[in-house]
């Protein structure tokens, strides 16, 4: 149980740290943070994991390039402004509705949206005061799936604690990996300087490395 709690903690953090690389524009301070030392130990220990490695590295690359840059916050924030915060035709929007419907059309606002709205109310989580998003934005999903993380290691008993794995496993394949390899695609190909399609590439690995761990961790469906 002790393992489950430390991994629960950890799988939290990333889904949290994810969650603010792509809710807003980094601030200088928190570009800073990314040279010293907890950061970079937090890094170097991703890269233990074989699946990480090598997005890993593109990331320390970016951040490399991101410390030395002039004016790196203004460019940064540009950056995020471009791929992120433009017409839903251009750049590579975080919404779950833009991969989820008709290519072509990327509409804002669709089905993916009500459903997350839902999901949201049932679990009595309220995101206004926090986000001024729609409920299908990358980083209220990462945040989601950060708090029931947290919800099920917190569980008083076995069955709650399945009830809340239930939980991560119908948000992660229900909603992230449905689309996010699309978003992954389109944030890489639109983004020329790389600090954030190395970190959705990065992402990318992870929520495939999280699918297999859930998959692992979940009892398995007793024998009638």
């Amino acid at each position: 149980m002790q393992e489950f709690m430390a991994t629960s903690e950890r799988r939290a953090e990333l889904y949290w740290w994810f969650s603010t690389l792509f809710a807003a524009e980094l601030s200088d301070e928190q570009i800073a943070e990314y040279d010293t030392y907890d950061v970079r130990s937090f890094l170097k220990s991703l890269s233990t994991l074989d699946p990480m490695r090598e997005a890993v590295a593109e990331l320390n690359d970016a951040i490399a390039r991101l410390l030395v840059r002039p004016d790196r916050q203004l460019e940064l924030a540009a950056d995020f402004t471009g791929l992120f915060l433009v017409d839903p035709k251009q750049g590579a929007l975080p919404y779950e509705s833009l991969y989820r419907g008709d290519a072509k059309l990327k509409l804002l606002m669709q089905a993916p949206m009500t459903e997350m709205q839902a999901r949201l109310e049932r679990l009595g989580i309220n995101i206004s005061d926090k986000y001024k998003e729609p409920a299908d934005h990358l980083a209220i999903e990462l945040d989601l799936m950060g708090n029931l993380i947290i919800r099920a290691a917190e569980a008083k008993s076995a069955a709650e604690r399945e009830r809340w794995l239930d939980e991560q496993e119908a948000l992660l394949h229900g909603h992230l990996l449905g689309w996010f390899d699309k978003f992954e695609t389109a944030c890489r190909a639109a983004d020329r300087f790389g600090f954030y399609g190395a970190s959705a590439r990065l992402l990318g690995v992870f929520l495939k490395m999280d699918a297999n761990y859930l998959s692992l961790v979940k009892p398995a469906p007793s024998a009638d």
